[in-house]
């Protein structure tokens, strides 16, 4: 039985720290506000950056999962580089430091021209805050056997912005490519690199979590206007192949056996859809 933190204790760390008590494994969570945690998991409430090193208990492995309070590099800089600031002072001077896993975002790849992206592509930021999740990938890996892993964009139960957007029948602007993972695809990810971590396996610096099924905005936005009833908001017809955006698929996982439950959005989608319906 391993001691594992998770510091971000939401919907992505609540189903994380539920699998692994599961397993049999201790859980310490932390999450900024509230005091509801999964059963089981030993609680810890505040922000991570006022944190006495006191506060954090020893641990196998650490969990950095957090979300920002805005899409603005001052948010992201709060929300990621100074909370893994606080991991670094708390655990680098362990006789045994713990694993660390940074949950991060394909958005580190800069690419926006159809490229096709995977684990051996570099990172290209090119906005200010995908910049600063690079910088916390580097400032962990610095200290520990850190792994950057690199989501692209998550959806799931709850998550309906999309789904509004469409409904709203706002004009869908450009195509472009797009790449997506089921939050429960997430979580299970999370928990394979956990089990290959407490045996203590050699693991790349960087691991992409995808659905493996790039695809056209606009294809999923046909698809969901098609699911809702509601008009198609396209203006030209003839601009349907997306001139804009990167091509995603991760190797690792795949070579480890990981497979995602929901492989392409038609599959994930179908339960989210039910959920806002009703």
């Amino acid at each position: 039985m391993a001691h594992v933190l998770i510091a971000g204790c939401g919907d992505l760390g609540s189903g994380l720290a539920t699998e692994l008590i599961k397993q049999g494994h201790q859980v310490s969570g932390i999450r900024r506000t509230k005091l509801d945690f999964p059963h089981g998991v030993q609680g810890i409430t505040g922000n991570l950056v006022e944190m006495s090193d006191d506060v954090l208990p020893d641990v196998d492995v650490v969990f950095l999962i957090m979300t920002p309070n805005g899409r603005n590099e001052h948010a992201y800089r709060a929300a990621y580089f100074d909370t893994a600031q606080v991991i670094i002072r708390r655990y680098q001077t362990m006789a045994k430091p713990p694993r660390v896993f940074f949950v991060s975002s394909t958005s580190v790849y800069g690419q926006s021209q159809g490229e096709w992206i995977d684990e051996s592509t570099p990172a290209q930021p090119q906005s200010a805050t995908a910049n600063i999740l690079l910088e916390t990938e580097s400032s962990l890996a610095a200290v520990f056997q850190s792994v950057a892993v690199r989501c692209s964009g998550i959806y799931g139960a709850g998550r309906f912005r999309l789904l509004e957007k469409v409904e709203s029948e706002e004009g869908w602007g450009p195509n472009s490519w797009t790449n997506r993972i089921h939050r429960d695809d997430v979580v299970s990810a999370l928990v394979t690199l956990t089990g290959h971590a407490l045996e203590e396996r050699s693991l790349p610096k960087q691991v992409i979590v995808t659905d493996q099924t790039p695809v056209s905005m606009w294809e999923v936005k046909l698809w969901l206007a098609t699911c809702l009833g509601v008009k198609v908001a396209v203006s030209n017809i003839h601009d349907f192949t997306p001139n804009s955006g990167k091509r995603i698929q991760g190797q690792y996982l795949l070579s480890q056996g990981w497979k995602p439950r929901y492989p392409s959005y038609v599959s994930g989608y179908q339960a989210l859809l039910r959920e806002y319906k009703s």
